[in-house]
């Protein structure tokens, strides 16, 4: 036979469930959708959907589908731009990482293999999947955030920026051979656009293995508690931003009350940038009555606070040695005057 194996899928249906016919004038065409949205989207489509069952396809699918890619082009676009400027003489080895690090770089080594079982099976949407929750929630709303200070305020030489550069040009590097496959094109102009050569093209570089020392189920389980409580958090200062208590998430230095096994977690941690805060308290006391609570998740209790001090003029955390208009703080003079 002139094939390996045969894939079968659903009937692809409009919107409502419906067959495609003229008389009902809802027949979508491949060539309509490249015109008006490109072919990475159409590609993007087909892999996003379910092909064991029947597959929709329409107006409002097709901007769901571009929502989608938005994100994948938005995580490669940050990448690019946190990387300018990055050589291999930057970058630093595993045991140098901060535990942060090394947790994603655990997360890249567990998606790894999920996603060459995937394609083994042909589970496209799977993949999908991954790479979505790998950009919007890994990275984008996590890792991102919490590095956003380390990137723009750190030392440009300083270990720990070093290692944060280092790991997103691994997140890079595995995102664009990943996206490959998927957005032919928008993964050769991501990957154009650092290595700025035509010969080296992103669909003929080789798919290696993660180095065995990224695999470390105990930092996957540590992070997932701190994430737990850090969710907590997070909507206690939503919840005093919509009361008008704060403008932004640095004006406030909550104390959060967690379990003593929640609390080791968070040793060795600076616990006020991941909750991206100017202070935290991490506090094995009881919790008073009114403190916020998330339902589900009963060994985490926030008491908010706003920080004291002055705003830092370049990093805009609330210190208490900037008292001056305009002033920064001691990290940032030390920086400035290094």
């Amino acid at each position: 036979a002139p094939y390996k194996g045969v894939l079968t899928h659903g009937f692809v249906l409009d919107e409502q469930g419906r067959k495609m016919s003229k008389s009902l004038g809802n027949v979508v065409t491949p060539q309509k959708v490249i015109d008006q949205s490109g072919a990475d989207i159409l590609r993007l489509w087909v892999v996003s959907s379910d092909y064991y069952n029947d597959l929709r396809i329409g107006p409002e699918i097709i901007k769901r589908t571009t929502d989608n890619y938005r994100r994948f082009r938005n995580t490669l676009r940050y990448l690019l731009g946190a990387l300018d400027g990055f050589t291999a003489d930057e970058a630093v080895s595993h045991d140098q990482m901060p535990a942060l690090e090394r947790w994603v770089l655990h997360r890249l080594a567990e998606l790894d293999g999920r996603i060459r079982d995937m394609t083994e099976a042909y589970d496209f949407h799977g993949i999908f999947t991954e790479l979505h929750t790998l950009c919007n929630s890994d990275l984008s709303a996590f890792y991102f955030e919490i590095r956003k200070d380390r990137l723009y305020c750190d030392a440009a030489d300083s270990v720990a920026r070093r290692a944060t550069r280092t790991v997103m040009h691994e997140v890079f590097s595995r995102l664009t051979a990943w996206l490959a496959p998927i957005l032919a094109f928008t993964a050769e102009e991501a990957w154009q656009s650092w290595v700025g050569d035509v010969e080296n093209s992103v669909h003929l570089r080789s798919y290696d293995p993660v180095p065995p020392e990224w695999y470390d189920q105990s930092v996957s389980a540590r992070w997932d508690g701190i994430r737990r409580a850090r969710q907590v958090v997070t909507t206690a200062l939503e919840a005093a931003r919509n009361d008008g208590a704060i403008g932004a998430s640095l004006q406030a230095a909550p104390t959060v009350h967690v379990s003593e096994d929640i609390a080791a977690l968070f040793e060795g941690e600076d616990a006020a940038a991941l909750f991206i805060t100017s202070g935290a308290t991490i506090s094995c006391d009881a919790a008073p009555a009114d403190a916020f609570r998330v339902e589900g998740i009963d060994d985490v209790a926030v008491v908010f606070a706003t920080a004291d001090g002055g705003k830092c003029a370049r990093c805009w955390k609330v210190t208490p040695e900037v008292s001056e208009e305009d002033g920064i703080c001691n990290r940032c003079e030390d920086v400035v005057n290094g």
